[in-house]
């Protein structure tokens, strides 16, 4: 009888190593997924939704990351790990010229080699965000170019958010939507093809008129 209950304390000692490596092999994939999401590429979404704003008039452009010159709210963006810039507008508007200024677009969506850079980007740029669109001034050159460029979309209404590799930098007016309806619709609108719906995130945005961005979060809705 002794005999058999030691003989049963081995098998059940031999039997933990085996259990704990399995637990470790599983929580090890689920951190791999949670990286894998973090890393998502958001671009498609974003090409979806200017295709149904645009429709058979949407014109892509893509820039040089290393001559980021026109329009100059590309400069926004400028950052470690950026592979590249991609923005869209209608092949209707300007008539009579290439698009490069910021009105001439509605979104510019920029990649990042991963979620960690673009994530830094976007926090640089919400540090950015504090100065107004005539503070630039006495500020270190490669800042003051940055709050400029920034500030452009601030004068004349915009929204930024990062999700996954992209930064995202959605255009607006003073004047009407693209589509109609309200610019707080059209903002919506876009959040619900990036995010899934009721997820909350953090923006950086401007009405028509104000000198800066403000800071906000928005749930998105459909």
């Amino acid at each position: 009888m002794i005999l058999l209950l030691c003989s049963c304390n081995k098998k059940t000692e031999k039997q933990k190593p085996e259990q704990n490596s399995e637990s470790i092999i599983i929580e090890s994939k689920s951190e791999l997924k949670t990286e894998s999401e973090l890393d998502t590429d958001y671009s498609l979404f974003a090409e979806l939704f200017a295709k149904e704003v645009l429709k058979e008039n949407i014109r892509t452009q893509e820039f040089d990351v290393t001559k980021l010159e026109k329009p100059n709210h590309l400069l926004i963006f400028k950052s470690d790990g950026l592979e590249k810039i991609v923005a869209y507008s209608s092949k209707n508007y300007p008539q009579k010229s290439e698009p490069n200024y910021y009105e001439h677009f509605i979104l510019f969506v920029a990649t990042f080699d991963n979620q960690k850079n673009a994530k830094n980007t976007f926090d640089r740029i919400k540090s950015d965000s504090k100065y107004g669109l005539m503070e630039w001034n006495g500020l270190e050159k490669e800042l003051s170019e940055r709050v400029r460029s920034l500030n452009v979309g601030a004068k004349s209404g915009g929204m930024i958010t990062q999700i996954g590799k992209q930064v995202f930098s959605l255009v607006e007016t003073c004047r009407e939507t693209p589509i109609g309806g309200t610019w707080k619709d059209y903002e919506n609108k876009f959040i619900g093809f990036i995010t899934k719906n009721e997820e909350e995130i953090e923006v950086l945005n401007s009405h028509c008129g104000m000198d800066r961005y403000k800071i906000e979060k928005i749930k998105a809705s459909r």
